[in-house]
């Protein structure tokens, strides 16, 4: 083994994490132990590898890889020789095509627990330690997410199926039922499995087609007015008996933790066409979370929350760790820090007391594996950042057509608390796994801008004749007209519907170029109508791409990317599917985009309305500098080799990176 700086490693992850903001927040005195590791070590910003996004760059983080090398494009990957529109869902190891620091460090003895590393699953490495390990929002242990019981429910606005209506009328049948100045109320709720949803830039996203639900349990709810002055307490229960409650509450409380069996239905067609190869079929024990969120006095206004229900079996590896962390720790719900369906109705307290239970188990845990199994590497990951990103780019960014300073200062204040958690996530790991010979690094994926228009590059690809839609004559759905399509689009590439290679290829194999061409070509000419401004920052044939870290089979024959501000997330993928061949007929090249903020189809180093594409990375430990501030960003590809280099471990194999010396003491 080569001579080593630190004999031990934490490595804490933050998604979405932005330098505007760490330094800012840093300044304000908000972050006490970020400004402390800044201040005994490095910190620099980072380009992230392209796409910019969570699983392209988590994969990079702990491989060394570009994407040309591991081969981990986005959330989705395509293989040669099947339809263009087959995809695989990428969040899992196996579509990794370069090793990973664990197994680099394994081979000589060292131990990691990776807690919530995305791209983790299944595990590589039987000697390692593995919590989770998916991505964020991830289908694979959920038996359903979360929902809202409500009497108001506002509809799918917020993602699908999150308002589930309820109506109260009077009480019957109950047993045990305490004593209520007013005429007890009732509703009866339905715990079930329900549909499959993925995490994508959007957001969480439903599956088009839901997972067929096997079975169900009810929870029946009493109102009561315990004091003379309104409602104010709710009991549920299995059954209509007060005296057996599964929890009782009032506005504002949680429930302890309830465990109901469930059975996963089959796979769709939908999640088949995504690979969800791994996912558990049958019954399973889950649990889940109640929270009252509101219930007015005349009971007009009820709002329960209901969490995801994660099965309590399988989430860790080696298996039977899963029991123990629930007995020693608790339950663990991965993704529990993402964005709740109650921000719709207004509440954003749940959230954040949703960040703070997954913090507090991140350091439970994180401090229990110490204590137990003293792993040589402990990696643990939050999604905190960039799920706020999609919610509240644009308030912030001054150059927004409805800038609000009173709505920013709301927003910066939101921002902070999550920048907070990340802090106290950082503190309460160090404090109980930390000492003097420990290398412990700070960073996060990539970052994100606000955006404010789609530019769907389908429009420009249909007007040039290189991409067709048609009506189905059976289903009447919209579907690609392949007879007539060059060239299709997926997520910051474009493939060339080349003949002997794709299955309804109709390209020529001498006329490839020039598609590529006519392509790039397409690209350049769309137009802004509003500014004329062409939004395609950088188009390129994937023969010039390697610069960009992207090569290898899995790479699309185009690529782009867009200038700041605009997106073309509302219209990638199948989205276009659901409109009709008409409406996409009328799509111009830019319009108003749904869409918040993005960040995979820019450059690295983009920034735009006070926020930056580019990532974090703090490192503190023996012989690292102190105070020191790298003048020019490392790239994503860095931070293997210069772990492995402080930890005296080998690259990991296909490492491309290199070791960022001027970190370290001479």
């Amino acid at each position: 083994m080569k001579e080593c700086l630190a004999k031990k490693l934490i490595l804490i992850g933050f998604d979405g994490g932005n330098p505007p903001f760490i330094e800012k927040f840093v300044r304000e005195g908000r972050l006490p132990n970020i400004s402390k590791l800044m201040k005994e070590g490095v910190y620099s910003e980072t380009f992230p590898v392209m796409p910019c996004d969570t699983p392209t760059n988590w994969c990079t983080i702990v491989t060394g890889a570009w994407t040309g090398t591991h081969g981990i494009t986005s959330f989705h990957v395509h293989l040669p020789g099947e339809p263009l529109n087959r995809m695989h869902f990428s969040v899992r190891s196996y579509w990794s095509k370069a090793e990973f620091l664990w197994d680099a460090a394994a081979k000589v003895g060292k131990k990691t627990a990776a807690i919530m590393w995305p791209v983790s699953f299944p595990p590589t490495c039987k000697s390692c330690i593995f919590i989770d390990g998916t991505g964020p929002g991830d289908p694979q242990w959920r038996l359903d997410y979360s929902v809202l019981y409500t009497t108001k429910p506002i509809g799918e606005s917020y993602r699908h199926r999150a308002d589930i209506p309820v109506k109260l009328t009077e009480a019957s049948g109950w047993r045990n039922v305490p004593s209520s100045r007013s005429k007890p109320l009732e509703a009866t709720i339905e715990v079930s499995s329900g549909a499959a949803m993925v995490w994508t830039e959007k957001g969480w996203e439903s599956l088009e087609v839901s997972t067929p639900k096997k079975t169900s349990v009810k929870h029946h709810v009493l109102i009561i007015d315990s004091e003379g002055s309104g409602y104010n307490k709710v009991i549920i229960a299995r059954e209509k008996d007060a005296s057996k409650p599964l929890a009782t509450l009032k506005p504002s409380q949680w429930s302890g933790w309830i465990y109901e069996t469930l059975e996963r239905g089959t796979l769709s067609e939908e999640e088949k066409r995504l690979d969800f190869r791994e996912l558990p079929k049958g019954a399973f024990k889950g649990y889940f979370k109640y929270k009252l969120v509101e219930l007015s006095r005349d009971a007009d206004v009820f709002t329960l929350y209901r969490t995801d229900i994660f099965m309590a079996s399988g989430w860790a590896y080696p298996e039977n760790l899963t029991q123990e962390l629930i007995e020693n720790v608790g339950p663990f719900i991965e993704g529990l820090e993402l964005t709740t369906p109650t921000l719709a109705h207004g509440d954003w307290e749940t959230y954040f007391e949703s960040i703070d239970m997954q913090v507090e188990w991140q350091i439970k845990a994180s401090k229990y594996l110490k204590e137990k199994y003293n792993p040589d590497l402990l990696l643990v990951q939050i999604h905190t950042q960039d799920a706020i990103n999609h919610q509240l780019a644009r308030d912030i960014d001054p150059n927004n057509p409805n800038y609000d300073p009173a709505k920013a200062e709301v927003a910066w204040e939101r921002f902070a608390r999550t920048y907070e958690d990340v802090d106290r996530l950082v503190g309460g790991i160090m404090k109980e796994c930390a000492d003097d010979e420990t290398l412990i690094v700070l960073l996060s994926d990539h970052g994100a801008i606000p955006v404010y228009k789609l530019a769907w590059v389908g429009v420009a690809l249909m007007r040039k004749g290189l991409l067709a839609y048609k009506r189905d004559p059976e289903t009447g759905k919209t579907v690609v007209d392949w007879s007539k399509t060059k060239a299709y689009p997926w997520r910051t590439y474009i493939f060339v519907n080349l003949k002997g290679r794709d299955p309804d290829g109709i390209v020529e194999p001498e006329d490839y170029k020039k598609v590529q061409e006519q392509i790039i070509q397409a690209l350049y000419e769309m137009r802004d109508p509003e500014t004329g401004e062409c939004p395609i920052a950088l188009a390129v044939r994937k023969e010039e791409a390697e610069i960009l870290g992207q090569w290898g089979e899995r790479v699309g024959d185009v690529l782009y990317y867009l200038k700041p501000g605009y997106t073309d997330v509302d219209l990638d993928r199948d989205r276009a599917l659901k409109l009709s061949v008409e409406e996409l007929e009328t799509l111009r090249d830019v319009e108003p985009s749904s869409e918040i903020c993005a960040h995979h189809q820019f450059l690295p180093n983009v920034t735009y309305g006070g926020m930056s594409v580019k990532a974090v990375f703090i490192m503190k430990g023996p012989k690292v500098k102190k105070g020191y501030r790298r003048r020019t960003p490392i790239w994503q590809v860095d931070v293997a080799p210069t772990i492995a280099y402080a930890l005296g471990i080998p690259e990991p194999k296909q490492c491309d990176g290199k070791v960022v010396y001027d970190f370290f003491e001479k």
